[in-house]
C-alpha cells in the first residue's frame, strides 16, 4: 500500500461538492488544464487532491515542495555517472517523472512566479527543454497540474490563473449538522485509520469505476457544431482574453459528458462546465465614456452606497489576520455650514489674492471620521527582477539579498570571493573532470574554478509613503470618510505585512509632513484620524514634499525601493509664486518623479458631475498605477507595477 491509500477517503468528505466535482473532471481529461482549488485553511482542499490518489487508478501524485531548486525541478546532470564515467548525462527532475501522472502543488500562489510559469508551460507545450550545467537534452512530458491556495495568503496575477483550466472555490461550511459529522469521521479516522478506509471501500470502487470509464469514452465524445457555436458565445459574454477559455471550456464538457457515459456533449454540460471555466477569466466589459459621467443628483446616494461594505468584502475583511485596532474616534467639527465655503469652487476661485487663509480656520476646517467598513484593498506588488541585493525585512515581496540568510533559488559563477558557497552545483561542475584529476585521497578534487556562489532570495517589507490632499473639496459629500477608509485599510495591509509608512497631507498654500517614515502604522492611524480639510489645494507642494522626503530616504537606504501613494481629487488651485499655473506645476513635479522612477500609484477621489481628469493626467505623467475611489470601495485589488523610468 502506498502512502495515500492510507488518507482520509474521498467519499469521506463532508460537503464540496464542487470542488469534487472538478477533480473528477481533471482526473478524467488531462486536456482540461487542470485544477486550481482556492479557500481558507481548514476546507478539506489538500485532503481532497490527496484522496484522489486512490481515484486516479496506475497515475501517481507528484508532489512540488516550495522550496524546490531549479536542478531538482527541470533535471540536470547525472552526477554519479559524471564522477565515474568523466562524461555528462541528463537526469530527470520532477517533470521528467510527472510524465503521465498528477503534479500537486501545495500553496501554490507561494511558488516561484517563474518556476510555476515554466511548470504550466512546459505542460501546456508538452516539452521539457534543458540546457545547464554543460547539457542540452529535451524530453516530451505530460502531466496535470492541480494546485490549492490560501487566497489570504496571496493571489495569482492573472496570466498564471488563466493557465489552470478549471477553479473551484472550496466552503466553508457553517450548517451544524455538518459539521458535527466533520468531527466525528475525524475522530473514528484518528482512531483506526485502516477500519475507517475498509468502511468506504465501495464508494472508493465506484467512483475509481467510474473514472476509469469515463477515461475510456472521453475519444469517443463528439463535438457539435453547435456546441462550437454555444462554447465561443459564453466566452464571448465573459469578455474572457485569449483562447484559452474556448478550448479549457470545450475539454471540461466533453469530461462531464463521459462521465454521463455519454458520447455527446449537452448544452446543460456547457453550462456546468462554464462553472468552473470562467470565473477566474472573466473581464469586466468595456465602458462607453459616456456611461462613466451620471446625473449630478445621484452622485451623493452613490457615494453613502459607496461607504457601505459590499457583501463579497465582508467575509474578507472578518477573516483578516493579524489585524490592527481601530484608531481613536475622530472629533466632529462642531459646525456644520462650513461644507459650501470649504469646496474648490468658481467662487474660491473669485478671492482676492491677499485674502489669508488662516482667518477664520475654525470655521473652515473639519475632521472627518474613518469609514470602518472599508473593505481592505489586496495590493500587488509586480516590481519584476533588477540586480540590486536588497536588506530589510517583512512579508510583502521578494527580493535577491546578498546576506547568509533566504531561500537558496540558484548558483552562479562567482563574480568576487566566494562567501556563500552552493556545495550542489560546485560538485556538479567538478564531477565530468575527475577522471582526468589527481584525487590526493579526496572523494572528489575541486579546484577554483569549478566553485558556485549561492543566489538567495527572502521576502522585505515595502515603504509607503501617502500623500493626502486635504483641500476643502476633500470634505465635501463625506468624500475624505471614504478617503480616511481607503488609506485605513490599506495601512492595515501594511501592518501585517511590515511594510514601513509616511504620510504627508497638503492643503492651504502648504505641505506637512505628518508622520516621517516609520515602522509605527498605530501612530499612522492616528494622524489620519486627526487630520482636518479646508482651504485650497496645493498639489504642487504636494508632490514637491513628497519628492523631498524620498530623496532623504534613498540617500540613507540606498536599496530602498519605495512606492508613492498620492490620494487626491486633482483641482489644483493653489502655488506659493503668483503668476504659475498650479496645474502646470503639478506636472513638471509628477515628470520628475517620473524621471526619479520612483513606484506610485494615484488614487483618483474626484465624483463631480464635470469631471475634470487632473488626477489621471498626473498619474500618466508620473508613470503612476491609476485607481478611482470607486474601483477601491468594490473591492479591486492594486495592482503595483514598478515605474522603469523616461
Amino acid at each position: 500500500m502506498s502512502n495515500y491509500n492510507y488518507c482520509y477517503p474521498f467519499a469521506a468528505v463532508v460537503g464540496q461538492k464542487q470542488a469534487k466535482r472538478a477533480l473528477k473532471i481533471a482526473l478524467v481529461n488531462p486536456k482540461a488544464g487542470g485544477l486550481l482549488i482556492s479557500g481558507v485553511t481548514g476546507t478539506a482542499k489538500s485532503v481532497l487532491v490527496r484522496s484522489a490518489a486512490m481515484l486516479a487508478g496506475s497515475r501517481k501524485i507528484i508532489n512540488l515542495p516550495l522550496n524546490v531548486t531549479e536542478d531538482m525541478l527541470f533535471g540536470s546532470i547525472d552526477l554519479e555517472y559524471a564522477v565515474s564515467q568523466g562524461e555528462r548525462r541528463f537526469e530527470s527532475g520532477l517533470l521528467g517523472r510527472a510524465d503521465g501522472n498528477i503534479l500537486y502543488i501545495d500553496e501554490v500562489n507561494l511558488l516561484r512566479p517563474e518556476l510555476l510559469t515554466a511548470v504550466l508551460d512546459i505542460n501546456i507545450a508538452g516539452e521539457n527543454r534543458v540546457e545547464r550545467d554543460g547539457i542540452s537534452f529535451a524530453h516530451k512530458t505530460e502531466y496535470t497540474v492541480i494546485g490549492t491556495m490560501d487566497p489570504h495568503e496571496g493571489l495569482l496575477p492573472n496570466h498564471l490563473l488563466d493557465r489552470f483550466g478549471l477553479f473551484v472555490e472550496t466552503e466553508n461550511l457553517k450548517d451544524k449538522e455538518q459539521r458535527k459529522i466533520i468531527m466525528q469521521r475525524l475522530l473514528d479516522f484518528s482512531r483506526d485509520r485502516i477500519a475507517f478506509i475498509q468502511s468506504y471501500r465501495k464508494e472508493t470502487e465506484q467512483l475509481k469505476v467510474q473514472i476509469a470509464k469515463a477515461r475510456e469514452l472521453l475519444p469517443e465524445v463528439e463535438i457539435s457544431e453547435a456546441m462550437m457555436e454555444l462554447v465561443v458565445q459564453y466566452c464571448t459574454q465573459a469578455f474572457c482574453a485569449g483562447h484559452r477559455a474556448d478550448l479549457y471550456l470545450l475539454e471540461t464538457a466533453r469530461a462531464i459528458a463521459a462521465l454521463a457515459e455519454r458520447t455527446y456533449i449537452l448544452p446543460k454540460d456547457m453550462e456546468e462546465a462554464a462553472m468552473y471555466v470562467l470565473p477566474h477569466r472573466m473581464r469586466k466589459p468595456p465602458e462607453p465614456e459616456s456611461e462613466e459621467e451620471e446625473p449630478a443628483q445621484e452622485e451623493p446616494e452613490e457615494q453613502e452606497e459607496n461607504t457601505d461594505l459590499p457583501d463579497d468584502a465582508d467575509e474578507a475583511e472578518n477573516d483578516q489576520e493579524n489585524s490592527l485596532p481601530p484608531p481613536p474616534a475622530s472629533q466632529e467639527a462642531d459646525n456644520e455650514n462650513n461644507t459650501d465655503e470649504n469646496n474648490d469652487s468658481n467662487e474660491n476661485d473669485k478671492k482676492t489674492p491677499d485674502s489669508d487663509p488662516q482667518i477664520n480656520s475654525s470655521q473652515e476646517d473639519k475632521v472627518d471620521g474613518i469609514d470602518m467598513h472599508f473593505p481592505i484593498p489586496k495590493m500587488i506588488l509586480d516590481m519584476g527582477r533588477d540586480q540590486v541585493n536588497r536588506k530589510g525585512s517583512g512579508k510583502r515581496s521578494l527580493t535577491k539579498t546578498d546576506l547568509k540568510q533566504g531561500r537558496y533559488v540558484r548558483a552562479e559563477i562567482p563574480k568576487n570571493k566566494v562567501d556563500d558557497l552552493a556545495f550542489d552545483a560546485t560538485i556538479r561542475a567538478a564531477a565530468p573532470y575527475q577522471r582526468h584529476r589527481e584525487k590526493n585521497n579526496c572523494a572528489i578534487n575541486i579546484q577554483q574554478g569549478d566553485l558556485r556562489q549561492r543566489v538567495r532570495e527572502k521576502r522585505i517589507g515595502t515603504t509607503f509613503l501617502f500623500v493626502v490632499d486635504a483641500s476643502g473639496s476633500m470634505g465635501a459629500q463625506e468624500r475624505m470618510r471614504a478617503v480616511k477608509g481607503a488609506i485605513f485599510a490599506m495601512l492595515q495591509e501594511a501592518y501585517q505585512k511590515r511594510d514601513k509608512v509616511g504620510m504627508i497631507a497638503f492643503r492651504r498654500k502648504v505641505a506637512e509632513e505628518l508622520l516621517p517614515i516609520t515602522r509605527s502604522v498605530d501612530l499612522a492611524q492616528k494622524r489620519l484620524a486627526e487630520l482636518p480639510t479646508g482651504g485650497k489645494t496645493p498639489l504642487a507642494e504636494g508632490l514637491a514634499q513628497a519628492f523631498i522626503s524620498l530623496d532623504m530616504l534613498k540617500r540613507k537606504e540606498p536599496d530602498a525601493e519605495p512606492v508613492l501613494v498620492l490620494v487626491t481629487d486633482g483641482r489644483a488651485n493653489s502655488v506659493v509664486q503668483e503668476g504659475e499655473d498650479p496645474v502646470e506645476s503639478a506636472m513638471k513635479l509628477a515628470k520628475q518623479i517620473h524621471k526619479a522612477k520612483i513606484t506610485s500609484i494615484v488614487i483618483d477621489t474626484e465624483t463631480d458631475f464635470i469631471k475634470l481628469g487632473v488626477a489621471q493626467q498626473i498619474a500618466a505623467a508620473m508613470g503612476a498605477n491609476y485607481y478611482k475611489l470607486k474601483q477601491l470601495s468594490q473591492g479591486d485589488i492594486l495592482h503595483i507595477v514598478r515605474n522603469i523610468g523616461i
